[in-house]
């Protein structure tokens, strides 16, 4: 199930939803909630809105998930002063592997403005 912004009442128990999160290198699937090839042409997506919940930190990969880095901005080397990468989120892989979405690049933006 996908959450649109007008579904969202109130604050959820734990964590915190969020919006307006672009995706580069891939595309979501609605439907089946996961990764999927980008359209021709289309450079970058809108995200559904995601529930981020507090976990504890893992350290064993999980099948059938890209864990998929998230940056500020879309040059994402960033500086020693203005650092790009905040946090990795993991994403349903859907038909192909995470081999395949890190040599495509895929991540999640937060600005598409530098």
């Amino acid at each position: 199930m996908s959450l649109c912004v007008q579904d969202i009442s109130k604050a959820p128990k734990e964590g915190a939803y969020i919006h307006g999160m672009f995706l580069e290198g891939a595309a979501w699937d609605m439907d089946n909630m996961c990764l999927q090839d980008q359209k021709p042409m289309e450079l970058v997506v809108q995200m559904p809105v995601v529930h981020f919940r507090p976990v504890e930190a893992k350290k064993k990969v999980v099948k059938g998930f890209f864990s998929c880095p998230c940056y500020m901005y879309p040059v994402r080397t960033g500086s020693r002063e203005r650092p790009s990468y905040t946090i990795s989120v993991d994403l349903k892989a859907g038909v192909y592997d995470s081999d395949f979405w890190i040599r495509r690049g895929a991540a999640i933006l937060l600005s598409l403005a530098t």
